[in-house]
């Protein structure tokens, strides 16, 4: 009895381990060099209208570092420093005005090369939002076809349910159809540049340097020596990227400790606050928050300035892209002398580049940690986010998408009378539509039975507002078809829904039903007015759209919605150096100023004080006394929703904890790695993360292993190296889930074989 119950419990014990190598294997893994650049070439030839790829030898001619011995996979000597580009260019073709006007975002996978997780996220995220982008391009097209065999001009929203095709997997990994709009905003809204190892050769090597040299004391702001920047091909690489666009948000990932660090962290502005510390601090505080993190973790991640949460550094590239187009004094034009020099005017900034919130994301104690680095399932829900399935891949895949959504805001009407319309922003349109001057059209069927008593027909609109923390104020407006006398449209050729004053002036007000403020879905306070229809607040007004007679040619309408945001960013602290008036970043100004306008390479960043959604089209289609105020055919050239003239109820709102925490707390940091200057710090305020909350939902991408057809290893295992020591000298070892380079999946098959026989003999044994 004792022998058969003690294989009984070896064969139990086997079994968790079972569980164990499946989970396991179903884990985010790093990604080796080959492996990533495998994937990009890819994504390449998959995602043509989507991404572009090249690199810095390519692009700007650049040299490459290392020998014939590193990157086998690249037919040259050394390591090619990959670029790639995720844009709508379907929408926006390269040199076009909406393509000049899209707010750009920066990745950086690694410039610490022996720093690992980066790479993997910035990869994850972009895979993420490519499938996310595609699919909805193909429901959206799937629902045109459907609608044009319809018998009627009456159609529904875009698929509503996502069991076919493309959105069945995303549905299954978690990520439903608000969720995958959302994405798919994204990339049709935004241009994501993505350099997934700056440090390509160290990032080989698993090494922290370019060749002996620290790729982060290489930029020319607070450097003493003009000789000492620009040395590695890592920094001339980043250099050159920033030189041709115009970033307004960037993230570089390192490793060593956990903690979002921001600007300043240059040792001439220790003690000091940056003009822009109140944006920075929010915008930190939010990573924070929906990062989040993992029982046993650390917590979600501490965030402050880098001064007070890491250590200063001289030449580092974070403070440079932000000041050096404004703090002229602190930066030097480099002459160094390593791979034949590199030209002096490279180095000289114009007043609109470097103006970037540039932020640091330490993303590990363990710089090349193997364990907890999350699944993909549920990524997204807010629900899951301090959950096992977290880790350190899965919140920064988090946290990278949220700095895409905050770089720009924007509002969309969501639904009329109740019903949910078709999404605003689709990527790759047909070519027989125009996805910037596209306006939704919805026929809205009246009687006699319908009016009010001021003669009126009431109609019931519900729009959101994103990339924005603080919703300051919020306005519906409206106007008759005939009304508008303007020469240009409502929305521009820069695909920006921004009518121009002289149009706005035939425009009413319409009615905002309870809140006309609130906050963001990623602010502290979670979303304000917050409902269960969508992730993001909800906002309600009402319009009195006037009786119209049958056939009367005024019965068109157009409606807008529009908000303000984020304008305590415009505060400069007391204790801020250098001493400006208002905040230098494009982040801060291009919501507070409308005054605020730069170029740089054809690239345009313009401020404004309001941001609108794109126009709604409401035809007013009035039946005869016989008529019951049934569906009628409405003559227009875009897809038309009939909607019931009665109003539905206001949207559920969830309720909202009032006890949420402050934006702002207090928290002391607990080391300073480095040496500081003996003055006195001001008071500095940093914080812990708040509660979590947020968005919803979740993906399994495509990864080397998941799918052979599509694994550049052949399903190989990946070796990662485990010493985490700057030099990054040590063993090399499989990722958890291999054992001796076979695969998880062989491990599996190994155990349930020995689980079957232990457990047969364990039987007998009884």
């Amino acid at each position: 009895m004792r022998f058969g119950a003690s294989f009984r419990l070896l064969a139990w014990t086997l079994i968790w381990f079972q569980l164990q190598s499946t989970v396991e294997s179903k884990s985010y893994q790093l990604y080796s060099s080959s492996e990533i650049h495998a994937m990009l070439d890819k994504w390449k030839v998959k995602y043509p209208d989507l991404v572009r790829l090249t690199t810095a030898q390519e692009a700007y001619g650049l040299p490459t570092a290392g020998s014939a011995y590193d990157c086998p996979f690249y037919e040259g000597n050394g390591c090619p420093n990959a670029i790639l580009t995720i844009q709508d260019y379907q929408t926006h073709p390269v040199g076009s005005a909406s393509s000049n006007a899209l707010p750009e975002v920066l990745w950086s996978g690694s410039v610490h090369g022996n720093e690992r997780v980066g790479p993997t996220v910035v990869m994850e995220t972009a895979l993420l939002l490519l499938e996310a982008a595609t699919c909805e391009s193909f429901l959206h097209e799937e629902s045109l076809s459907e609608s044009k065999t319809n018998t009627t001009t009456t159609t529904t929203t875009t698929t509503t349910t996502t069991t076919t095709y493309c959105g069945a997997p995303l549905a299954e990994s978690g990520i439903g159809d608000i969720q995958r709009r959302w994405l798919a905003r994204l990339v049709s809204t935004r241009r994501i540049v993505i350099v997934p190892t700056a440090n390509a050769i160290g990032y080989d090597r698993n090494r922290r340097t370019e060749d002996g040299i620290d790729p982060n004391r290489d930029f020319p702001y607070d450097l003493l020596d003009p000789t000492l920047c620009m040395r590695t091909i890592a920094g001339r690489t980043l250099n050159e990227v920033f030189r041709e666009h115009l970033f307004q948000m960037a993230l570089t990932f390192h490793g060593g400790i956990e903690v979002v660090a921001y600007e300043w962290g240059a040792p001439s502005w220790y003690g000091f606050l940056s003009p822009d510390d109140l944006a920075q601090n929010q915008i930190a505080a939010a990573y924070s928050k929906y990062g989040g993190s993992w029982p046993g973790g650390s917590g979600p991640y501490k965030y402050g300035t880098m001064n007070d949460m890491v250590y200063y550094v001289r030449g580092g590239m974070e403070d440079w892209a932000y000041a050096a187009s404004w703090d002229k004094d602190r930066v030097r034009s480099c002459q160094p002398t390593t791979f034949n020099g590199y030209p002096l005017e490279k180095t000289v900034y114009n007043n609109s580049t470097l103006r970037v919130f540039n932020m640091l994301i330490e993303t590990s104690a363990s710089k090349n940690p193997i364990f907890n680095l999350g699944r993909p399932d549920d990524l997204l829900n807010q629900d899951n986010v301090d959950s096992f399935g977290s880790g350190h891949i899965a919140r920064n895949i988090r946290l990278s998408l949220l700095s895409a959504d905050l770089v720009e805001p924007y509002v969309s009407i969501v639904q009329v009378n109740g019903a949910t319309l078709p999404h605003d922003i689709v990527p790759l349109p047909s070519k027989s539509e125009n996805n910037c001057g596209t306006t939704t059209t919805v026929a809205m069927n009246a009687t006699n039975n319908t009016w009010d008593n001021n003669n009126n027909n009431k109609l019931e609109i519900s729009f959101s507002v994103g990339g924005a923390l603080t919703i300051d104020q919020v306005q519906l407006w409206f106007a008759n078809k005939n009304d508008i006398v303007s020469t240009k449209p409502l929305v521009n050729d820069d695909c920006q829904a921004q009518p121009t004053l002289a149009a706005l002036q035939f425009f009413q007000r319409a009615t905002i039903v309870g809140p006309s403020s609130g906050s963001g879905q990623f602010s502290s306070s979670g979303p304000i007015p917050a409902s269960i229809l969508t992730d993001g607040p909800l906002f309600v007004g009402t319009i009195d759209i006037p009786n119209t007679v049958v056939g009367a040619t005024n019965n068109e309408w157009i409606v807008m919605a529009s908000a303000k945001v984020d304008q305590d960013w415009n505060i400069v602290p007391a204790e801020a150096g250098p001493d400006y008036a208002q905040p230098q970043s494009h982040m801060a100004n291009v919501r507070t100023d409308p005054n605020w306008k730069h170029g740089s390479e054809g690239k345009v960043v313009q401020g404004r004080l309001d941001w609108f959604s794109r126009p709604l089209t409401v035809v007013v289609e009035m039946a005869d006394d016989n008529n019951d105020g049934g569906s009628t055919s409405v003559p227009t050239t875009s897809p038309t929703m009939t909607l019931s003239t009665a109003p539905s109820v206001t949207p559920r709102l969830r309720p909202v904890s009032s006890d949420q925490p402050s934006a702002r707390q207090s928290f002391e940091p607990s080391f300073h790695p480095s040496p500081k200057p003996s003055m006195s710090p001001t008071d500095r305020i940093v914080t812990d993360a708040p509660t979590l909350a947020s968005l919803s939902s979740s993906q399994v991408p495509t990864r080397p292993g998941d799918d052979k057809s599509s694994d550049p290893t052949n399903g190989l295992p990946l070796m990662i190296p485990i010493n985490d020591d700057n030099d990054g000298s040590g063993t090399t070892k499989p990722p958890a889930g291999t054992i001796d380079g076979d695969s998880s999946g062989a491990m599996v098959f190994v155990y349930s074989s020995i689980i079957i026989f232990i457990s047969l003999v364990g039987a007998f044994a009884i």
